[in-house]
């Protein structure tokens, strides 16, 4: 492949994964105002998902936000009923956040459908090149937490 083929490729599929991120970001507001959320609510939710013992401050790891910022994240999930704080039996000091399941069952169904669609359009590939989608956008999605603890940093050096 040639030098400007491949700047045009790099050039193309930035411009693709702008689209669909701002795509994404748009589609997860309107499922978000379903819950009587705002997007950053619901992601942090879903960021959360894998975690055993979660606290704020692993939260705002996870996320790059500030932990005055995830506080009143936590405020208004607990406030909906998604979320609860617990006090650590381990250690007593420590809140535990502990998500209620209540949103699980509406989070399926609404997303079901979207991984309908998504199946049918991965369908048309091979599973050589399935595997090499897992492996771009998992290699993304690190760069781009990476990248956003780097933009986080320097927010607070800033700041400081």
């Amino acid at each position: 492949m040639s030098q400007g083929r491949r700047k045009q490729l790099y050039a193309e599929l930035n411009d693709a994964m702008r689209e669909s991120a701002s795509r994404a970001v748009l589609m997860h507001q309107t499922i978000a105002d379903r819950f009587g959320l705002n997007s950053t609510d619901l992601k942090t939710l879903d960021l959360a998902r894998d975690e055993q013992v979660l606290t704020a401050g692993r939260l705002a790891t996870l996320t790059g936000m500030s932990t005055s910022a995830i506080t009143a994240v936590l405020d208004r999930l607990e406030r909906r009923g998604l979320v609860e704080r617990r006090r650590d039996p381990a250690d007593r000091r420590k809140v535990v956040i502990v998500a209620t399941g209540t949103h699980v069952e509406r989070a399926q169904r609404i997303f079901a459908g979207l991984g309908a669609e998504v199946e049918r359009v991965l369908d048309e590939y091979d599973e050589d090149r399935l595997a090499a989608f897992v492996s771009i956008i998992r290699r993304l999605n690190e760069v781009s937490r990476e990248y956003t603890e780097r933009l986080s940093d320097e927010a607070e050096s800033d700041a400081g």
